[in-house]
């Protein structure tokens, strides 16, 4: 691996000590990270700044632009790209995180070059942690930083947190974002980090802050360390911390608040927004449902056409009250139910069930399996309509047993019309 510094190779064991010791979540700190001239090389092809990259969530221009498309940037760039994707430096990466099985994202989702101008700021926050498109588990952070002038009192430095939403506990480890210098970092559902607004003195204005990002994944992951599915979750500024009662604001005091409140309020928005986008989904996936369970139908055995079923999911499980229609096509003397209670429902099930005018009783134990037999006297062509009512329901994702947020009585495992 020629890119990487001869130095970063010969400490890769140390810096896999420095990792998993860091506080105030794993991380590493990587100083001369590339052979130097490559890395000026990286800085002498990184792409201008252009509008249309640097669009907020609300797809407002803002200060940071992001370039994703990393191959298309240079020669230089293609060589980074190339050296990303092998299994030499995902292994090394591996070694020095302890994170096996680390996978590239040739699409660079939220990573790629990026460039964030006077003022601008980061809130800190957890990434999102799956992949859009291949689900995988998003697991480290790898940032390159590319300006060879950098100093702390700009703001801009890279702000580790261990709580930001409590600020009098919040430990922060700051680093600054210099040249060459490569930050490594675990994400969690506890990684927060961000970074300052940058304030640059008035002879420096032509400066940006310049970094490469690429983000590694797994396509597994340990099950205590396993989220939902999230976007990438924002903690606004508090109060600052200079503004005590009776003072007096000076117009940077204003300022501060006025940017403060900006970013809450986009972010709001933007919350807001994807709240709606999160309804519109699960309307059509709540009619999609309701249009299968008007589909739905039992697997009946015999001479009969079906009308359809309500309360029976795909899978053969049923809600505390089922209905079923069907119409015989030869004569039936009855309708036979075959019906498993799961041993995760201790009291047991009650089921009343009913068909032309007949009615079965059962109180049936958790575990068991058995065969309702109701009579069948309608006529041949005769719509017959099946109701099952139970006196309980068991919701596994109450039980801690999975995410089903379905409430279920009982299996039913077959039914057949006996002529």
């Amino acid at each position: 691996m020629p890119i990487l510094s001869a130095e970063t190779l010969a400490r890769r064991d140390q810096l896999a000590q420095s990792f998993d010791a860091a506080q105030p979540f794993r991380h590493v700190v990587i100083a001369d990270f590339f052979e130097t001239a490559f890395t000026q090389s990286l800085l002498d092809g990184f792409p201008r700044f252009e509008d249309r990259y640097a669009l907020n969530e609300m797809g407002q221009v803002g200060g940071k632009a992001v370039r994703m498309d990393v191959r298309d940037l240079s020669e230089t760039y293609r060589q980074l790209d190339a050296l990303l994707q092998t299994r030499d430096f995902l292994d090394y990466v591996s070694v020095v995180t302890g994170i096996p099985d680390l996978l590239y994202d040739a699409e660079y989702i939220g990573g790629g070059t990026h460039e964030n101008r006077q003022g601008q700021s980061l809130d800190a926050h957890v990434d999102f942690n799956y992949h859009p498109r291949t689900k995988w588990h998003r697991r480290l952070n790898l940032i390159v930083y590319l300006n060879h002038e950098w100093e702390d009192a700009w703001g801009g430095l890279l702000e580790l947190h261990s709580d930001p939403w409590n600020p009098p506990r919040n430990h922060t480890v700051a680093l600054a974002p210099l040249f060459n210098r490569a930050v490594i970092f675990e994400t969690t559902e506890t990684s927060w980090h961000g970074f300052s607004a940058i304030d640059l003195p008035e002879e420096k204005q032509r400066i940006s802050r310049k970094s490469f990002a690429i983000y590694l994944y797994t396509k597994e992951r340990p099950p205590q360390e396993t989220a939902p599915p999230h976007a990438t979750i924002y903690v606004p500024d508090a109060m600052p911390a200079q503004l005590q009662v009776g003072k007096v604001l000076s117009g940077e005091d204003v300022a501060d608040l006025q940017g403060r409140f900006t970013r809450m309020r986009t972010q709001l928005r933007y919350l807001y927004e994807r709240e709606k986008q999160f309804g519109a989904q699960i309307a059509a996936l709540e009619h999609a449902i309701d249009q299968a369970h008007a589909a739905q139908k039992a697997d009946l055995q015999g001479y009969a056409t079906q009308q359809g079923a309500a309360g029976l999911w795909p899978d053969g499980w049923a809600a505390r009250e089922l209905r079923l229609r069907f119409t015989p096509t030869r004569r039936a003397k009855r309708l036979e139910l075959d019906v498993w209670i799961p041993d995760a429902m201790p009291a047991g099930q009650r089921l009343v069930a009913s068909i032309g005018g007949r009615t079965v009783e059962k109180s049936l134990r958790a575990g068991a399996r058995v065969r309702l037999e109701l009579p069948l006297n309608g006529a041949v062509g005769q719509l017959q309509e099946l109701h099952v009512v139970a006196d309980q329901a068991w919701q596994p994702s109450a039980a801690g047993n999975s995410g089903d947020e379905r409430e279920l009585a009982y299996r039913l495992l077959g039914v057949e019309l006996v002529h």
